[in-house]
C-alpha cells in the first residue's frame, strides 16, 4: 500500500508539472564552445571565420558537389599549424563566392612552407560537419598558376 501511495503522489506531481501548475525550472546552461584556433595575425577576428550559419548546401550540390578549387592570398596562419585564413575568390565546384575565411587543413599539408601574403591555389572538400577543409595547396608564385594540376 505504501508503494501505491508514493506512485500516486508522483503521478500527481507529473500531471501538475505537465499542465504548467508547477514552477518552471531555470533552463540548463549552454555548454561553453571550444575556443577558436589562435591565429598569428592579431587583427584577424577568429569568430568571423565561423560560417556555420551560411547555407552553402544548395550551392554546393547545384555546382557539382563537395569538392572545389580556388585561389587566394593567405591572410594568417594558425599557431597550431593546422588552420589558416585565406582571402579567396569564388571557389569553383562548390558555388562559394569570394570572401576571407578560415580553413582547417587535412592530410599531409605542411603549412611551414607558407607565409602570410602568399598567393595560393587550393582544393577544398566538405566534411560531414559541412565545414570545408583544404586537401591540397600550392604557392602559385613559386610553383606556377597551374601548380595543382598534377594533384587533381
Amino acid at each position: 500500500m505504501k508503494h501505491l501511495h508514493f506512485f500516486a503522489i508522483g503521478a500527481v506531481a507529473l500531471v501538475t508539472a505537465a499542465c504548467g501548475g508547477a514552477e518552471e525550472s531555470a533552463p540548463a546552461e549552454k555548454p561553453e564552445a571550444a575556443p577558436a584556433p589562435e591565429m598569428a595575425d592579431e587583427t584577424h577576428d577568429a569568430t568571423a571565420m565561423d560560417h556555420s550559419g551560411h547555407d552553402m548546401s544548395a550551392a554546393g550540390t547545384a555546382m557539382g558537389g563537395d569538392v572545389g578549387h580556388g585561389v587566394g592570398v593567405i591572410r594568417s596562419i594558425g599557431d597550431d599549424g593546422y588552420s589558416l585564413a585565406i582571402d579567396h575568390g569564388p571557389i569553383e565546384g562548390i558555388g562559394m563566392g569570394a570572401m576571407t575565411m578560415g580553413f582547417e587543413i587535412m592530410g599531409d599539408i605542411d603549412l611551414s612552407g607558407f607565409a602570410e601574403g602568399d598567393n595560393v591555389a587550393f582544393m577544398v572538400k566538405r566534411g560531414r560537419d559541412n565545414s570545408y577543409r583544404i586537401t591540397a595547396m600550392c604557392n602559385t608564385e613559386t610553383n606556377g598558376a597551374d601548380c595543382l594540376d598534377a594533384s587533381e
